[in-house]
């Protein structure tokens, strides 16, 4: 399997659309695992494409998560399962950064 590599700046936009779609899953979610599975599939990712300067785009994706919760909140757009997204939402640094350090660790470009 042969990763594409892009420009950092590529990689960043992705980021952004990988962390908004994030943000959109995680407030209408039926479930926290879903949001998790997510999560963790999209800091792969990232690490994959970016495995050298992935921790500046995996700290970019948090705070996205993040934001973009509560900017939704202050919309009073309400999550499907409040509880459930604020959870997902405020605990989405450990995974995002587990997967991402483990993943650039393992792939380590040559």
């Amino acid at each position: 399997m042969t990763i594409p590599k892009l420009k950092f700046h590529q990689n960043f936009l992705l980021c952004l659309l990988f962390s908004t779609i994030l943000v959109l899953i995680i407030h209408f979610s039926s479930s926290v695992y879903l949001s998790l599975f997510f999560i963790i599939l999209f800091s792969v990712l990232v690490a994959l494409l970016e495995p050298k300067k992935g921790w500046i785009l995996i700290i970019l994706q948090i705070f996205v998560i993040i934001s973009g919760y509560w900017i939704l909140e202050n919309l009073n757009i309400k999550a499907q399962k409040p509880d459930e997204a604020i959870f997902a939402t405020h605990i989405s640094f450990l995974p995002s950064l587990v997967a991402s350090f483990m993943t650039s660790f393992l792939f380590k470009p040559r």
